[in-house]
């Protein structure tokens, strides 16, 4: 049941405002009166009101165009009605520029009171509804990009084989861009990466139905159908039943396989599958194989021949994208383009890690000015798990077959810190012999998960954090990588040359954690890439 509105009459005259909350009154409305400016302004900073009938000429003090405007000035959304003798155009055209909403002529007659009254009312309440509504629609929204964000895969995921990393982020609340990896068994992943024509709900909704629909027909026929019967299939089930009008799917599928050491994949109608080898920067974009994308006809074949082939190895990292990367705009409204891309990934970009790249991407074109919101923003990088023999190329070839190197992911929670930082301790100490050496990495270990933690997730424990450990004959670096908010520690100058002097701050306790393992370093840095953190800790052996 909608209360009754609430209306202030400002008048200085008290029959005038006798005979207008008479007439408000007997018409169900609720009525407060005062007879100054002054008075009024404090009266709807005290009070809530629907309106308010202001008197232009009030005596001394301010006028109703004065008042007028400083009550626009504390609350903009108040509308108001002047009563004035005036009726010329000037008084007029005043009026309205102080922010009036309406007039009422004097003497002040009941049908036209009544009528200029209900008229804003009804209005302001109309509106009031459309804000709750739209306010309603935002919060079901953002509702739905958390859903829809459960459902794409984490920003990272390693096994004992394979490297996955991911940045998304939609133009709109919800987006229609789709990507994932399954694993088949331990040799064979599903990767596949899509963009549903459109933007906005319609497209969010209709990515939810083709990823489970995806899901499900991979399991189901997981070892009887290939990718050309796979993408025959779902072309059917999405225009049949999930695609109108215009909608169509533009799709890069691929399984990655281990024992044949080979990923072979289909497109349909996606950009171009990239790939970047690390030692030698090089770039081949995949672009002569695929077909149509999905739902433009009913009955479309796909063919074996439109399946490509590249064989994996643990240099290359291979890039999926949808179109909101290479259609981008700088500042003179050029796209970036597939150029563009790979001259950015080539010349600008420090490949040495899968694990970053998409993030460094997004960072770099932000640099650069590109507008990347304007469409759904997807990238999809994976790799075989084995750090790139980059770093090292340039060791002598006896060091280089002494370098190690070791991955590990775990949850951002406090508890599983102290075990962590254990098994780092083992595993340095497995690789050196070094129990000094060991000891400093438990310490650095334990102490920097504590601050990602406590300080970049809020102690939210459902995200990930990734650790690289690499050693030579020269150095021990160890990587952190995190998606938490963006913190840096102060620019100390300890190192091992110039330890940290625990007496010096007496019982100062706040920031020894990074000051310790500066103090055991040679070298510490944090950057951020996008929403990426990533800190490098060197140690010289």
């Amino acid at each position: 049941m909608q209360r009754e509105a609430r209306i202030l009459v400002v008048d200085d005259d008290e029959v005038i405002i006798s005979i207008i909350t008479n007439i408000l009154k007997r018409n169900d409305y609720r009525t407060d009166h005062c007879y100054s400016g002054e008075i009024a302004l404090q009266k709807i900073a005290d009070n809530s009101y629907d309106l308010v009938l202001l008197d232009v000429q009030m005596g001394t003090g301010l006028d109703g165009y004065a008042t007028c405007k400083l009550m626009h000035q504390y609350q903009p959304d108040l509308p108001v009605i002047l009563v004035t003798a005036n009726h010329d155009d000037a008084s007029v055209n005043r009026g309205f520029e102080s922010g009036s909403s309406d007039f009422i002529k004097k003497p002040v007659s009941r049908l036209e009171l009544l009528a200029r009254v209900n008229n804003i009312i009804t209005l302001k309440r109309s509106e009031m509804r459309n804000l709750q509504l739209i306010d309603a629609l935002r919060k079901d929204l953002s509702t739905a990009a958390i859903i829809q964000q459960a459902m794409l895969p984490k920003w990272v995921f390693l096994d004992n084989n394979m490297l996955f990393s991911s940045y998304y982020e939609a133009c709109e609340a919800v987006g229609g861009d789709l990507f994932d990896r399954i694993k088949l068994d331990d040799n064979k992943y599903v990767v596949y990466i899509g963009d549903v024509s459109g933007h906005g709900v319609q497209a969010a909704l209709l990515m939810s139905a083709i990823k489970s629909s995806i899901k499900l027909m991979i399991e189901a026929h997981k070892d009887t159908k290939t990718l050309a019967e796979l993408f025959t299939k779902l072309n059917e089930r999405f225009y049949q039943d999930l695609f109108l009008r215009n909608n169509y799917l533009t799709l890069l599928m691929g399984v990655i396989d281990l024992e044949m050491q080979e990923f072979r994949y289909l497109s349909a109608g996606h950009p171009p599958l990239i790939v970047i080898d690390s030692l030698t920067n090089d770039i081949t974009i995949h672009d002569t194989k695929g077909s149509v994308p999905m739902g433009w006809m009913a009955h479309t074949n796909y063919s074996e021949d439109d399946i490509g082939h590249f064989p994996l190895s643990a240099s290359d990292i291979f890039l999926i994208f949808t179109d909101g990367i290479y259609e981008c705009s700088n500042p003179q409204n050029e796209q970036l383009g597939i150029a563009g891309l790979t001259d950015l990934i080539k010349n600008k970009l420090d490949i040495d890690s899968c694990i970053s790249m998409p993030y460094k991407i997004k960072h770099c074109l932000m640099a650069n000015n590109y507008e990347t919101s304007a469409d759904d923003f997807s990238l999809f990088a994976f790799q075989m798990h084995a750090i790139s023999p980059a770093k090292t190329s340039n060791l002598p070839e006896a060091k280089e077959k002494r370098v190690k190197h070791h991955r590990i992911i775990l949850r951002s929670a406090l508890k599983e810190v102290g075990k962590t930082a254990l098994e780092c301790e083992k595993l340095i100490l497995d690789w050196t012999m070094d129990s000094l050496l060991a000891a400093k990495v438990e310490l650095i270990v334990d102490e920097f998960l504590n601050n990602i933690i406590i300080y970049g997730y809020n102690y939210q424990e459902d995200a990930e954090i990734v650790m690289e450990f690499m050693i030579n004959s020269q150095k021990l670096s160890i990587r952190f990588w995190d998606t938490g908010i963006e913190w840096v520690p102060e620019n100390y100058t300890y190192n091992i040359d110039y330890p940290y002097d625990f007496e010096l701050d007496g019982l100062q306790s706040s920031g020894r954690g990074i000051r310790i393992i500066m103090s055991m370093s040679n070298h510490f840095v944090r950057v951020r890439y996008a929403n990426l953190n990533e800190t490098t800790v060197e140690i010289s052996l």
